[in-house]
This record gives structure tokens, C-alpha cells and sequence, in this order.
């Protein structure tokens, strides 16, 4: 190796980059005018955050999902202890003391999961929100901790910006997931508007199916103002990702509607220019821009 040419990653870095956000993603856009070296915190965050969530996915036998499950709360527990055995968790040894990471976030995806595992419908919207709170909330926590001061001020935004976004990638992926017999639009949502689970399952379309999604997508809406008044002025520009991806998601609810919510058999993505233009605006809005 010339003494000019790059270092050759490592195996945790090797591993880390197949498992985090990819190239062109939503999550891509909004890190991208970030330093070198808090992407790659970042990065390493969105990285074990896919490795505990895809346990539901790839895992046929919900026995073994558990097990694994199972093994990554103790791996949680050995690297909080300095002992890690995952590349990712040594890979993340660092990054949890420079930002002093609170373990509670990485137990709380690891929870949602087995939430996941045990149900493949959600009652109320409690429920549902109490699941989106432990695994997307916690992990906009983590995020947060990268980005900003931790304080309850900022925490509070996190929790509620990352249930809101959550919330509307459920709509937008409500097709792919009835798929796998999983339904996660509240049962009560549906019973108020007349909707059966099984028009869901079957990727059945009618008036009356667009007029409750537009509902769901007005509430989706709803919850981004509820997480607003908790962002500080203060942190307005150290969280300006944060506020990247809700715009995205903004941005994604308006071209679901334009798409009449054909979301049981056509996925729909904004295009990477689309995207480009969003980030771009927040960031030099130093994130005063919202496109509510």
C-alpha cells in the first residue's frame, strides 16, 4: 500500500456498510451534509438498528427470532460492558462513549421487536404508538444524542418525530406488509371507517378504503405538529437531518394522495432529485423550512 493511498477498512466497517442506509435513501439525504465522521456514527446507529428490525423479517420460524433476539440483548448487555463479540457492536464501542449513548434506546428496539413478534395486529392506536415510541422513537433518541445536547427538551422532540415517521412509512408500506398477514393501521382506525382487515389482505380498493387513508394521512400530519413545538430554537440547526427526513415524509404524504393511496400494490418512493431538493432546502433554511 502506498503511504497516500486509504486505509482498507475494517471487518466492522466492512460489515457496517452493507447493513446501513443506502445510497439514494431517505436517510442518505438527510445526513448528507454532515461531517465525514458523524455520518459515519450515524451510519454505524442505522446499521445495528436494521440488524435487530430485519430479525422479524428473516427469520421464517418466530422460535428463532426470539433466540436471536435473545442474543442481542446480552450482546447489549456485554457492550455496555465493554465486551462486545458483534462487528457492529465493536464497531459502536466508540461511538457510544464519545456521544454517551443511554443503553436504554438499544433495549427499546430490541423490545419493539419481540412486540412485533407477538403481534400481528395492534387494537388501538395506544398500542400501536407504544411500539413506534420503543423502536422508531428510541432509535430518533439515539440519533438525536449524535446530533444535539441530550436534554428532555430534545429527547421529547425525538420520541414524537420518530413515531410520525414511522407512522407514515406504515401507510406507505401497508400493501407490503399485508403480505405477510401483518396489519399495523389500528383495528379500531378501520372499524370507524367501515374498513374489513381481509379488503386489506386482499388488496381490495373502493372509495370508501381511499377516504379512511386520507384520514390516516391527515393524522400522520397531525402527529409531525404535535412533535414541532417540542424542537428548541436552539437546536433548530444541529437537528436540521431530523428535520430533513420529516419533510421527506411530508413530501411522501402529498404523493400518496396524488396516487389515490394505491399503496396495497404499487410502492411509490419521491425521486433522488426530489429528495435532493428537500434536503437542500432545509439545510440552507438552517431548518426553518417545513413543507406542512
Amino acid at each position: 500500500m502506498s503511504p497516500h493511498s486509504a486505509p482498507e477498512p475494517s471487518i466492522q466497517d466492512q460489515y457496517s456498510d452493507e447493513k446501513t442506509y443506502k445510497y439514494g435513501s431517505s436517510a442518505y439525504y438527510a445526513y448528507l451534509f454532515l461531517a465525514q465522521d458523524t455520518q459515519k456514527d450515524i451510519k454505524l446507529l442505522h446499521a445495528f438498528f436494521h440488524e435487530i428490525s430485519n430479525v422479524l423479517y428473516i427469520s421464517t420460524e418466530s422460535s428463532v427470532a426470539r433466540l436471536k433476539l435473545s442474543w442481542w440483548k446480552n450482546e447489549i448487555e456485554q457492550l455496555f460492558h465493554g465486551k462486545p463479540e458483534h462487528p457492529i457492536s465493536q464497531a459502536l464501542v466508540a461511538t457510544i462513549k464519545k456521544y454517551d449513548l443511554k443503553k436504554q434506546y438499544f433495549d427499546y428496539i430490541v423490545e419493539s421487536v419481540e412486540m412485533d413478534l407477538s403481534h400481528n395486529r395492534y387494537l388501538d392506536w395506544t398500542s400501536l404508538k407504544n411500539f413506534c415510541t420503543m423502536q422508531s422513537g428510541a432509535f430518533a433518541c439515539l440519533i438525536t444524542q449524535v446530533l444535539a445536547p441530550t436534554n428532555e427538551q430534545n429527547i421529547r422532540f425525538a420520541q414524537k418525530l420518530g413515531v410520525a415517521i414511522h407512522f407514515t412509512h406504515l401507510l406507505r408500506g401497508l400493501g407490503q406488509d399485508a403480505t405477510q398477514g401483518r396489519i399495523y393501521i389500528p383495528m379500531d382506525f378501520l372499524r370507524e371507517h367501515q374498513i374489513k382487515a381481509a379488503d386489506i389482505l386482499n388488496a381490495k380498493y373502493s372509495d370508501e378504503f381511499r377516504v379512511f387513508m386520507q384520514a390516516q394521512g391527515n393524522y400522520a400530519r397531525q402527529l409531525f405538529k404535535e412533535a414541532l413545538p417540542y424542537l428548541a430554537p436552539e437546536s433548530r440547526q444541529a437537528l436540521r437531518p431530523c428535520l430533513i427526513k420529516a419533510n421527506l415524509c411530508l413530501k411522501l404524504l402529498k404523493a400518496l394522495e396524488k396516487d389515490q393511496w394505491r399503496v396495497l400494490d404499487k410502492g411509490i418512493s419521491l425521486s433522488p432529485v426530489s429528495k435532493l431538493l428537500t434536503a437542500s432546502k432545509v439545510w440552507l433554511s438552517q431548518g426553518r423550512y417545513f413543507g406542512m
